[in-house]
């Protein structure tokens, strides 16, 4: 049985065992699948560029026509060497010709699948799993350690420092792709192209949502009772352009959430319960500290007294945009000094 899973799967890419000629690259990260997927086929042939030694199929057109797959797999190059296919499944079933080339391998030719997120039970992930000449591997997003590697790895091969208030920066904004955190990495290379170091500053300017992660920052810095750190934040944002009414919006949600997350502490006695509700109202790992400090100093009660002042303010700012400003600092203060009341 070979199906490898999400900690094994970059060492397994970068030396697949000869005996295996068809891959399945599956998972949630659409971008990592790609990643894998060339960097099997980079293993398998001499030129990946190379139209006679790799081809790609759409997985619609191999269901239309199976034949196609197998006549392409058994296809002898001109002039030798190896080959590889590349097949992006799709709604359509492959399988019969999957199940032909398991049973009659073609030679010297990589199979390589690509696909979303499967269940276990999906048919590719049945045909292949169980198979001693096909592995399928999974793909899921970047975990902490990984994304860390990855930002480490790619600005230090590049000649780029990073601080560490900036990699905390990346390590937020990053990680749901693999692909657009290689985009979002060359971009901020490029920007800073001709320096040695990254800093917070140039993150927030140049990835994608990390402006909006310096405002939840800013939010956690004022829930937490960091006034001053919070105050000199909210400052500098605004100096920069940034939009207090959108840092407004972000507190209201923050409180919203951290009420319902302290509802289901106070009711089920699980923390983790409470963890699980911050996070998916959009806030990551690099925060869990300060997620796990809030719903210690902060009860239902006293988010829930918080909550009428902080719709006011958001309803002043939206009918007139000029009171914004104030008005979110207003809201910070109040939020840090309730943090430290018991």
């Amino acid at each position: 049985m070979t199906a490898i899973k999400t900690r094994d799967a970059e060492r397994f890419v970068k030396a697949p065992p000869a005996n295996i000629f068809m891959f399945l690259l599956h998972g949630a990260d659409a971008g990592l699948v790609r990643e894998r997927a060339l960097a099997i086929v980079a293993q398998r042939v001499d030129d990946r560029h190379d139209p006679f030694q790799c081809v790609e199929m759409s997985g619609d057109a191999v269901a239309a026509d199976p034949l196609s797959l197998l006549d392409e797999a058994n296809t002898i190059p001109l002039f030798g060497g190896r080959r590889a296919i590349i097949v992006e499944t799709g709604g359509k079933s492959i399988v019969s010709p999957l199940e032909q080339l398991l049973a009659a391998p073609p030679v010297d030719c990589a199979i390589v699948l690509t696909a979303g997120a499967l269940k276990r039970d999906a048919p590719l992930r049945k045909l292949i799993e169980p198979s001693k000449i096909a592995a399928a591997v999974e793909c899921n997003p970047d975990d902490e350690q990984d994304l860390h590697a990855l930002i480490d790895n790619s600005l230090r091969e590049a000649g780029f420092s990073v601080t560490p208030e900036a990699r905390l920066l990346l390590q937020a904004a990053l990680g749901e792709d693999r692909r657009m955190s290689r985009s979002e990495l060359a971009k901020l290379m490029l920007y800073k192209h001709g320096a040695s170091a990254i800093e917070a500053g140039d993150v927030e300017d140049i990835v994608a949502h990390a402006s909006n992660i310096a405002s939840d920052r800013l939010v956690l810095d004022a829930f937490s009772g960091q006034a001053d750190a919070a105050g000199e934040a909210f400052d500098r944002a605004v100096a920069g352009g940034g939009d207090a009414g959108q840092l407004l919006n972000g507190a209201l949600r923050y409180a919203m959430a951290l009420h319902r997350a302290r509802l289901t502490v106070e009711r089920e006695g699980r923390p983790d319960f409470g963890i699980t509700i911050l996070m998916r109202s959009g806030f990551g790992f690099s925060q869990r500290p300060q997620l796990e400090q809030h719903l210690r100093i902060w009860s239902a009660a006293k988010v829930a007294a918080l909550l009428p002042a902080l719709r006011d303010a958001n309803h002043r700012a939206r009918a007139n945009a000029a009171l914004a400003e104030m008005e979110a600092g207003r809201a910070l203060l109040r939020i840090a000094s309730q943090a430290g009341r018991r």
